[in-house]
């Protein structure tokens, strides 16, 4: 059961801070401290008394699948080209100052970020130091600085990692499986975007971006360690503060085309330098994004791939006997805001039409004979297991309480979902996936 409780603001608070909540679980012995500046910055502290290591991570609700859009408060729809997320990622550590790594570094802090699909974060993590950090993060985040000079440079870096990613295998793999399995949405592009799409980037279109999606109403700040909540809510009231102009207000309304069901094409093939054959096959699922039913749709389909493709089921011991998989095998499912989901199972095997079939046949094989309810029993164990160790760490329960907040469901009440969750809520999702016309195989076979 997970309480909240609302409390005002405090003597240590900023003035101009919006009343601040505890979220507290009696199940695992949590509180999380949370409240929202007065321009809409919603903050999450997670206090970790007697921890050394303190971490920040600072994320705005933007991603690659982001190219159609209006701003808030305007009627005026824009199409960006692929990439331009990533690329505001790489661009925003660069200041006027300098280089926003090289100040992390002097204060002894380890930083970085990543953009996915559907976000892009910013994150460090110190023993010391933590205020002056806290202070820099919020600062480069909110304040971008662009040159003409800076954005052509950059833009040969990000070249060089999209040449990177053609030559490896396993990207080129799973980049054909999204666009054999897309249409048109958006998730079928690299998150780095291509050689041309790059070069259609320019300051415009990145200040653009920024002003949008940056906008503190579409960004969560969540810090853990032994930190005095009312203090980081006091700093980042702050910082918020020295912002010399107001962002917009609103929300970023956001534009996606109509996707069909059905797969694009059902299957692609390409020849690489590779030993042996890389396969995924990969089947588009109709999952439900955001909020408990969505997170608890996506924790069925990976409790049933584990069942039926994981590590500890007769597929994997027998195929992994005859040789057709091997340790590169797995299965996974990606989902997300925006209505994208996929499974994705592949690996290395040297007979790519024996392997497609096996998946098949151990997929129909479940549905004849059912599921066993002890390997259930045992998996669900494990993960409320790895829900509770994830508590341990300052920057996996910081993830954790991103993504919840992003996606409308409550990390604190994981343990409440989970435990609703039946075998028999697994066997009918089995009856619904790899559907046959959602389905595509992407093959990269060895040069002849």
């Amino acid at each position: 059961m997970v309480q909240s409780l609302v409390r005002g603001r405090s003597a240590s608070t900023s003035e101009s801070m919006r009343s601040t909540e505890i979220r507290a679980s009696g199940r695992v012995d949590e509180e999380f401290h949370q409240g929202v500046t007065d321009d809409g910055l919603r903050v999450r502290v997670i206090p970790r008394p007697g921890y050394a290591k303190k971490f920040a991570i600072f994320v705005t609700d933007y991603g690659s699948i982001d190219t159609a859009f209006q701003a808030p408060g305007s009627n005026e729809r824009h199409q960006t080209p692929p990439g331009v997320a990533h690329f505001l990622e790489h661009k925003l550590f660069q200041t006027e100052e300098g280089d926003a790594f090289s100040e992390f570094a002097r204060y002894g802090a380890s930083a970085n970020a990543f953009t996915s699909y559907t976000q892009t974060a910013y994150h460090f993590g110190t023993s010391s130091d933590f205020y002056p950090c806290l202070d820099l993060l919020l600062d480069f985040v909110a304040v971008p600085y662009f040159t003409p000079e800076a954005i052509d440079k950059e833009r040969k870096v990000i070249a060089q990692e999209i040449r990177m990613y053609e030559d490896s295998p396993d990207a080129v793999a799973h980049l054909d499986l999204l666009q054999a399995l897309y249409h048109s949405h958006p998730v079928r592009e690299d998150i780095t975007g291509s050689l041309d799409s790059i070069c259609a980037i320019d300051g415009d279109i990145l200040r653009l971006c920024h002003q949008t999606f940056y906008n503190p109403e579409n960004m969560v700040l969540v810090v853990s360690g032994d930190l005095d909540p009312s203090e980081v809510f006091a700093r980042t009231e702050a910082a918020r503060g020295r912002l010399s102009q107001p962002p917009p207000a609103g929300r970023v309304a956001r534009h996606l085309p109509d996707e069909p069901r059905e797969a694009r094409e059902s299957l692609v093939e390409r020849r690489l330098a590779v030993a042996l054959p890389k396969v995924l096959l990969g089947s588009k699922e109709k999952i439900r994004a955001g909020g408990p039913e969505g997170i608890r749709a996506q924790r069925e389909v990976r409790f049933l791939l584990e069942l039926v493709f994981g590590r500890a089921s007769a597929f994997f011991e027998d195929h992994s006997a005859t040789g057709l998989i091997d340790d590169t095998f797995y299965a996974s499912l990606s989902a997300g805001r925006g209505g994208y989901a996929h499974i994705a199972i592949g690996g290395e095997t040297p007979k790519p039409e024996a392997f497609e079939g096996a998946i098949r046949d151990a997929i129909e094989r479940a549905k004849r004979d059912g599921l066993s309810a002890d390997d259930f029993t045992r998996l669900r164990n494990k993960a409320w297991g790895r829900y509770l160790r994830g508590f341990n760490s300052l920057s996996g329960v910081a993830y954790g309480e991103v993504d919840a907040t992003l996606e409308g469901w409550d990390l604190l009440g994981y343990l409440d979902m989970l435990e609703q969750i039946q075998l028999s809520d697994l066997e009918a999702r089995l009856r619904t996936i790899l559907d046959p016309a959602c389905t595509a195989l992407s093959i990269v076979r060895p040069l002849e």
